[in-house]
């Protein structure tokens, strides 16, 4: 988003109303102007249900409406961005790259999955943060969790971003990774806690 002139300033953010979690923003970013957006980012084209959703999302957060997508699915799609006032951001379909771009790229990726990791295991050391991470694990959904850790939904998005903003996590989204993510570092813990007994 940098290169269109946006600042990223989070990343998965939890929607809650009413102390449930009834969605997830994928970025909020900033403009030069210091406006911020709500972003949801669309792998292919914008329907008239992403629209809705984008709109919906920011209007909870308190935000401008944004989507990052392939285009629009149809007219009904982009008539509905311009009256709704929903930013849309369009990228081409095709992105031509070399076999040693694609390598690149892919290596750089793996390298920061990687290190990411090895920043999340200075969390293996904390209890409290281990207890979060094992809530999450155990959980089908950040509702869930919140009610095995015994706080709010609203409490436990505020720990997630603080977790977040200290590295221990990464910009993970969506709970299923999220989920995917905290059972890696809770099985990695047992199983160091396996090894010291002799």
């Amino acid at each position: 988003m940098s290169g269109l002139g946006y600042r990223v300033v989070e990343e998965s953010i939890p929607i809650v109303v009413k102390g449930e979690e009834v969605g997830e923003a994928d970025l909020i970013v900033e403009d030069e102007e210091g406006r911020r957006y709500a972003v949801e980012v669309k792998a292919g084209k914008l329907s008239v249900s992403g629209v809705r959703q984008a709109k919906v999302n920011a209007k909870i957060l308190g935000l401008e409406p944004m989507v990052v997508a392939r285009g629009y699915a149809d007219e009904a799609a982009r008539a509905l961005a311009e009256e709704l006032g929903v930013r849309v951001v369009c990228l081409a379909d095709l992105i031509a790259i070399s076999e040693t771009d694609l390598y690149l790229v892919v290596k750089a990726a793996v390298e920061e999955v990687l290190c990411e990791f090895l920043l999340s295991l200075r969390a293996l050391k904390e209890e409290e943060v281990m207890r979060t991470l094992e809530a999450i694990a155990e959980s089908d959904s950040f509702s869930d969790a919140a009610s095995k850790l015994g706080i709010s939904v609203g409490e436990l998005g505020r720990i997630l971003g603080s977790l977040r903003r200290d590295n221990v996590l990464p910009p993970i989204s969506g709970y299923k990774s999220l989920r995917a993510f905290a059972a890696a570092l809770v099985t990695l813990k047992r199983l160091l806690e396996v090894r010291k007994i002799p």
